[in-house]
């Protein structure tokens, strides 16, 4: 038993120590468009604790309207001043489940906008996609909760108004301040 481990022992030691006595550590980071779209990386260090302590993944933060949209192995690259490149995020290897698993998850990048409410330029919660209503063209009812549109889309407005009006009676626009205050949707 003992020389089994020994050999396993052994066999770990050189699969993961370079020719110069480093040790790797491999991982894997979102690098694309989706969850599925992943790089296996690497951080090498004298020890494995320093070659984990090296292993980050980057990726966009979470903020709404956020232009930086790489994904990857590494820390964010850095500006000028040695901070990081705006908008990227640097996360630590092993801070979201398996220690082997990228901690970058892929999120849809979202964009602040703007529907009518009523006469009244309205600011919308941040999105991953614009949604508007107002009252559809055929519509002559006088349901305020529809006649004043909003942010959102008909079904959540509907729901939000207690069913007070039909969703044929409703038409949705995916474009900033595209239900106008002056004329149906």
């Amino acid at each position: 038993m003992m020389k089994l481990f020994a050999v396993v022992a052994f066999v770990a030691f050189v699969a993961f120590a370079s020719s110069d006595g480093s040790v790797d550590y491999p991982f894997s980071c979102v690098t694309g468009d989706a969850d599925t779209t992943a790089a296996s990386c690497t951080a090498t260090g004298a020890d494995d604790a320093t070659a984990k302590g090296l292993a980050f993944c980057h990726g966009p933060n979470a903020d709404a309207d956020n232009e930086y949209t790489e994904y990857g192995c590494d820390e964010c690259a850095k500006d000028e001043n040695d901070a990081d490149v705006a908008g990227c995020v640097s996360c630590a290897m092993g801070t979201a489940g398996d220690p082997n698993e990228g901690c970058n998850e892929y999120a849809a990048p979202t964009n602040t906008f703007q529907c009518y409410k009523g006469e009244d330029k309205t600011d919308c919660d941040a999105a991953v996609a614009i949604a508007c209503f107002g009252p559809a063209e055929t519509y002559e009812g006088d349901v305020t909760a529809l006649t004043n549109g909003g942010c959102g889309t008909c079904a959540a407005a509907r729901t939000a108004a207690s069913d007070a009006f039909e969703l044929a009676d409703c038409a949705d626009c995916s474009k900033t301040l595209c239900n106008t205050s002056s004329a149906k949707v």
